[in-house]
Parts: structure tokens; sequence; C-alpha cells
């Protein structure tokens, strides 16, 4: 199967623009399902035999990332910014399909806010105003910073050897907290027993990662408000490993959620997580009582 990049000389040559913040995540939306199909194609020729048109994608110079006057640099213009997890299954601008100068992509090991990275992304913000639109918060499933704080909750003695030095520490420290608000959630909705069944990491690990993405999003809304003003949402969104979906919420049609505004709707989205894992039956004793 083959996959085109195809330029047409006839079409005006231009950085994508957006008015809005729902039409940059509908960009966003369209690319990560355009990625999406390629996976399915592509699996579908290595494991089945299938063979099938072409993938054609319209592209222009730009967006292939070649400067189009010799001897100059073109201007950034990204419309928008996303905090991602430095994890190598997850390379951002492939997940969306969106190529240079049109993502202004900040990676770090559990899309943890740190000084850093909240300085890049003010950075941005501030100096590319024209162009942004949509600052997005995204994790992916089966994060191995979100395991280890799972599993440093679930076995406080092992602090030392998951996170043995400061560095590690920050990272996972950040993220406990969100471990223990899904663990709360659990308890709220299935009574302390549940801690017991052989599912609860999973459940655990399942919940954080959506959580921390949230939680993240809340702290950059925050953080953002001077800087943004109107003209850009702060949403999130998790990378689904095995099906290459971007989604809110497991199973959910949704790709993007808004960063909760206050700690009652962070209380509220933890809950209907909590609903969401219960419902694919990761708590076997809760499937078989």
């Amino acid at each position: 199967m083959d996959i085109i990049y195809r330029y047409d000389p006839y079409q005006p040559i231009e950085c994508p623009r957006f008015e809005t913040s729902d039409a940059a995540a509908r960009a966003l939306r369209d690319g990560n399902a355009r990625f999406g199909l390629m996976v399915e194609k592509v699996q579908g020729e290595v494991f089945n035999g299938d063979t099938s048109r072409p993938i054609v994608i319209p592209s222009s110079p730009l967006s292939l990332g070649f400067p189009l006057v010799p001897g100059k640099a073109p201007m950034q213009s990204p419309f928008g910014i996303i905090l991602g997890c430095s994890d190598a299954r997850a390379p951002i601008e492939r997940i969306f399909d969106h190529s240079h100068n049109e993502l202004f992509v900040v990676r770090v090991a559990g899309n943890v806010l740190g000084t850093e990275c909240l300085g890049s992304i003010e950075y941005a913000a501030r100096n590319f105003a024209d162009s942004l639109r949509l600052v997005v918060v995204l994790g992916h499933t089966g994060c191995g910073a979100v395991g280890a704080a799972v599993d440093l909750y679930l076995d406080p003695d092992a602090y030392g050897a998951i996170a043995e030095t400061h560095a590690l520490r920050s990272i996972v420290d950040r993220i406990l907290v969100v471990v223990r608000v899904a663990d709360k959630a659990l308890e709220r909705r299935c009574g302390l027993g549940c801690s017991s069944d052989p599912g609860y990491r999973s459940a655990l690990l399942q919940m954080a990662v959506y959580l921390n993405a949230a939680l993240t999003a809340h702290d950059l809304s925050r953080e953002l408000q001077t800087s943004v003003a109107d003209r850009m949402q702060v949403v999130y969104g998790v990378y689904n490993l095995v099906s290459q979906g971007v989604e809110a919420a497991p199973r959910d049609e949704a790709t993007f959620g808004m960063a909760p505004r206050t700690s009652a709707e962070f209380t509220e989205l933890s809950d209907r997580l909590a609903d969401s894992v219960l419902s694919c039956g990761i708590l076997t004793k809760l499937e078989n009582s």
C-alpha cells in the first residue's frame, strides 16, 4: 500500500490558520483519524494480505518543511500547543498527522507540568498569539511514569527503588496526586474491598492516565489566564497505544475534554472515569460477585 503526500502546484501555498479553538481541535481530530486509517490499512496489508488504493494526503511545500525563500527561515506560526509524554511510542506530530510549523510541542515524561515546560508554553502563548488557538495536554495509555506512581501508591516501601533520585521523584510525586484521586473515586463507587481485586492496579493506572492529563490541563488553564485570554481553549486527551485514537475517556467518542475549572468538576470527572473503568470489567471480583 502506498501513502502519498501530494503537492498540487496550482493550489495556494499557505500555513493553516484557524479563527477558533473549535476549528483547531477539529483539525487535530481529523488528523488523528487519518493516522488511524493509515495504521489500519497497513495492518490489513501486512497481516491479511489486503490490497487497497493508496492513501493520498494533500500537502504543500510548507507542510513538508520546505522553506520557500532561499536563505531565509520561515516564521513560526503554530496553531496548537501540545504538552505530551516523552514515550517513544507517542510521537505527537505523527499521532495528529500534522507536520512542520503547525504544532508547538513540549514533551516530558508523564506529561507533567514543570517550570521549564510551563515557561516554554508561556513563551509560545505570548509570541505566537496571532496563530495559536488551542492548548492540548496529551497523555497516553500504558504510561510508564503513571505506572511508577501507581506502584508507589500501592507499595510506599518501594519509594527508594522507584524514585531514587530527586529528578525522578519530581515526576512521580506530581502524579501521585491523581492516583490518590482515582483510588478515592473507585472507593466511592465499589467500596473499600475493591483494592484487593487483582485488577485494581490496572484500574488505577487507566484512571490516573486520564486524570493526570486533565489535572495538568486545569493547571495550565489557570497559569495561562493572562496569556491566552479568550482566544485559546485548554483541553486534554489520551492517546490509546492500541487503537491509535485520542479520547477524552475510555471508549469515549469525544477526542478532547475541556480542562476542569474547579475541584468539584475534577471530582465529577474522576467518578465518571471510575464508572467507565468499571464498565470495562477490569475489576474481576466485582464481575464475578
